[in-house]
């Protein structure tokens, strides 16, 4: 199953997508700095873009996969038949958000790999995400790691 999804993703590797995910909403961003013990302030906390899987309301729980991985999470990615773990994140910050900024999310596959460890095949998939403001103004780049068993 996993060489099969391999293939299935290597034509994916450079693809990018694109979604608006929204304003930079006060009170999310408060919310944010609470449950990450941060200080108050009247900037969103710069972790606050890569830490947010979803700006809306999300999927109704029928709708996510088994292992309750959102339907679009890697866009293009097949994760029906997989369980989907993060390992690690590689941070840059560019420019500090702004409360009400309109934020854009592009995602790459950067690549993936197919790896063969004691327990069976595993799949690497690599994803670039890149936020922006609405002038264009890059945020913060997210390098971020998946493991597919």
């Amino acid at each position: 199953m996993i060489p099969e999804l391999y293939e299935q993703c290597l034509p994916l590797v450079g693809v990018s997508t694109t979604e608006h995910l929204g304003r930079i909403e006060p009170l999310a961003a408060q919310r944010f700095a609470v449950a990450a013990g941060a200080l108050q302030s009247d900037a969103p906390h710069p972790l606050l873009l890569s830490s947010v899987m979803g700006w809306h309301a999300g999927p109704d729980e029928s709708e996510l996969y088994p292992d309750g991985t959102a339907h679009g999470f890697v866009p293009g990615v097949p994760l029906e038949d997989v369980r989907l773990m993060g390992a690690g994140q590689d941070l840059e910050f560019h420019e500090q958000p702004r409360m009400g900024s309109e934020v854009t999310l592009e995602t790459t596959v950067s690549d993936v790999q197919l790896k063969h460890g004691r327990s069976g095949d595993l799949l690497l998939i690599h994803l670039t995400r890149r936020y922006t403001a609405a002038d264009g103004t890059l945020l913060t780049t997210c390098r971020e790691t998946f493991i597919a068993r």
